[in-house]
């Protein structure tokens, strides 16, 4: 993911809305007056992959903090797939009382979009098919902690992930919304104050230029080959804290939004046999880092952008 500031997401943009009526304290009511801190809020989002996909659209109809709905906010329809490539947007500029917040709730309306439309949830493709998205259950909630500082700098990013998020489904126009619990991992949330992030360039010495290279990163020590298959929901790289492409001529990539700790990172390739702009997954890449590099122990501090050079050398299994 990168940061250009225009700093993929459905629940993010509804966090931001509802919040921004209410403040909360150490009760779990969050329309309870009380002293509190100025907080922006952003969004960010990890694309889907397809070039047909023009637009993934998304119906509130009532956003909870800490099981209570929040003041203010009006059903609201969302275009996530406009918030992409990492890009960040300010949602909200809102005041919170010092606190741990831990869970969001939002439920989807599944009649009609935010101007009376149906379907309420949607892919839109490049050819303006609407192919309709729906859930198993229209409730999502979201447990994610994260802390508002006595400060006046927080600002909250909410990631939510389409890679993660939207599955294939040949017999619905070839997309479907996952399963609920993978929809419930597919969103996290994060204070800039708490967060680092790695980026990096790479030299492709594999002899598949071609193909699309993802750079996923988990936390030190939790991934494992069973990532390459697919879940029982369908998705890949389930685990993935975050994702981003390694893209233009110097295959840069940018894993933001990164929660202090220890970290490492993978690279996978995908191809698109049919030259259709669907891509497949190809296979794992062999990656060497710079001299000093480990890519399968790197530190993240708060406040902090790790730099790495690396080698794509091969694409593993062929």
């Amino acid at each position: 993911m990168k940061t250009n500031v225009i700093y993929k997401s459905m629940l993010a943009l509804l966090l931001i809305v509802g919040l921004a009526s209410c403040s909360e304290d150490d009760s779990t009511d969050p329309n309870t007056d009380e002293v509190t801190y100025n907080t922006k809020v952003y969004i960010t989002d990890g694309p889907i992959d397809n070039a047909e996909v023009q637009g993934v659209f998304v119906t509130i109809a009532d956003v909870q903090l800490d099981g209570v709905s929040v003041n203010g906010f009006t059903k609201t329809t969302i275009d996530l797939h406009a918030l992409q490539n990492g890009d960040t947007q300010l949602l909200g500029d809102i005041d919170l009382a010092a606190n741990t917040y831990s869970e969001l709730t939002l439920v989807l309306d599944t009649e009609s979009d935010a101007s009376g439309n149906s379907p309420a949830n949607y892919v839109l493709t490049t050819n303006s098919n609407k192919i309709e998205l729906t859930a198993e259950n229209n409730t999502i909630t979201v447990n994610n902690n994260f802390d508002i500082s006595a400060s006046a700098s927080n600002e909250v990013v909410i990631d939510f992930d389409l890679r993660k998020s939207i599955v294939a489904n040949a017999g619905n126009g070839g997309y479907q919304f996952a399963s609920q619990v993978q929809l419930q991992n597919s969103i996290r949330v994060v204070n800039t104050l708490e967060a680092g992030a790695i980026v990096g360039t790479a030299t492709n010495n594999t002899g598949n230029e071609d193909n699309k290279t993802i750079a996923y990163v988990y936390t030190k020590g939790s991934y494992t080959a069973s990532e390459e298959n697919e879940n029982a929901a369908g998705v890949r790289f389930s685990n993935a804290v975050t994702s981003s492409v390694a893209s233009g001529s110097d295959n840069s990539f940018g894993l933001y939004f990164l929660n202090e700790g220890d970290y490492e990172v993978h690279f996978a390739s995908y191809e698109d046999p049919e030259n259709d702009g669907v891509f497949e997954y190809a296979g794992m890449i062999e990656a060497d880092g710079e001299v000093g590099i480990d890519l399968m122990d790197i530190s993240v501090m708060a406040n902090t952008e790790v730099t790495i050079q690396l080698l794509l050398q091969v694409l593993l299994g062929l």
